[in-house]
């Protein structure tokens, strides 16, 4: 009885050595097609990760295995240290983690058919006492459940238990509760949050509006000043165009004296109108940051009501807009 015994101990070591080393060149088959793109120093790590899975999984140290098969698929991803992956946690019990692992294999590599039987039949194993969740994102986002990520949109979790489920996105994160009865799927479908409101306008915004529209106003009460000065000038030389003046040492005659002064003065009168108009602009931008300006350096409160302005520039004008939260 003991030989017996011991001879069976020897089958079953030899049998899943040999099963091993097949997995080792399956491994290495389905690792080729990804050389391009995984570094020579990761490619290395990988093969040191699945014979540590592998001399683990032998001395049936399965939860060791796991580990180092996951740690393989990381660093190179194929079908086969997922495979095995599976089967370690299959082994040690975590059954739970090895039919992820599995949906994640199914989905992954749906034309592997050297992993489609084992996968499916640990995924139907567990399906009747799990619920299985689908998760979907209306934007690109990053899964957390219970405060780890998942690699897999489909997952399943523990029955009649709350689950925290957080998805991710640049916008910021949303999350919800996840609870179900055995053999139940739910559907979760996260949609990406509006991204946070512009910060309310500061009293400096308004106390440099009001700086630029008094600087903007005398410029344009100078330009005035300097356009009105020209007219006496030029109503002078006006009056005296017709004479005929003595050119001898080349001097403008006083009908051109009276044409300068003229296209001289329509230039500061265009300087005048253009620097009314932009006075007028800032100043109206002035009064309306004057209204909204936070005198009281409120904070921003999700649900706070407010109108925000907002001034923009162009190279074909300006513009003005009101935004508000209600």
């Amino acid at each position: 009885m003991t030989s017996m015994a011991y001879g069976q101990r020897w089958a079953t070591s030899i049998a899943m050595t040999l099963f091993l080393l097949f997995s080792v060149v399956a491994e290495a088959q389905s690792a080729r097609a990804d050389a391009q793109d995984v570094s020579v120093d990761d490619r290395a790590e990988a093969a040191d990760a699945y014979d540590q899975g592998t001399s683990a999984y032998l001395a049936e140290r399965y939860e060791l295995a796991a580990h180092w098969f996951e740690r393989a698929y990381r660093l190179v991803p194929t079908s086969t240290a997922l495979l095995q992956a599976v089967r370690a946690h299959d082994r040690a019990g975590n059954t739970i983690r090895a039919a992820n692992l599995a949906l994640l294999l199914r989905d992954r590599y749906p034309t592997d058919e050297h992993s489609k039987r084992p996968a499916s039949s640990i995924i139907e194993a567990v399906k009747p006492t799990a619920v299985l969740v689908k998760a979907q994102c209306g934007a690109e986002c990053t899964l957390e459940l219970d405060g780890a990520l998942i690699q897999h949109d489909t997952f399943f979790v523990s029955a009649e238990v709350e689950h925290s489920l957080k998805a991710a996105f640049e916008a910021g994160e949303t999350s919800t509760m996840v609870r179900g009865k055995p053999g139940s799927t739910k559907t979760v479908k996260f949609a990406a949050p509006l991204p946070p409101p512009p910060p309310p306008i500061p009293r400096w915004g308004f106390f440099s509006s009001l700086g630029a529209t008094v600087v903007l106003g005398a410029v344009t009460v100078w330009s005035g000043l300097d356009a009105n000065n020209g007219v006496t000038a030029y109503e002078t030389a006006a009056r005296t165009a017709n004479s005929p003046g003595i050119n001898a040492s080349g001097s403008p005659t006083p009908a051109e004296e009276a044409q300068a002064l003229l296209e001289d003065g329509r230039s500061k009168e265009r300087r005048t109108n253009i620097l009314i108009g932009v006075t007028a602009g800032m100043a109206a931008t002035t009064a309306v940051l004057g209204v909204f300006t936070n005198w009281k350096n409120e904070s921003r409160e999700g649900a706070s009501r407010r109108v925000e302005p907002a001034v923009g520039v162009s190279n074909r004008g300006g513009a003005f807009t009101l935004k508000g939260r209600f």
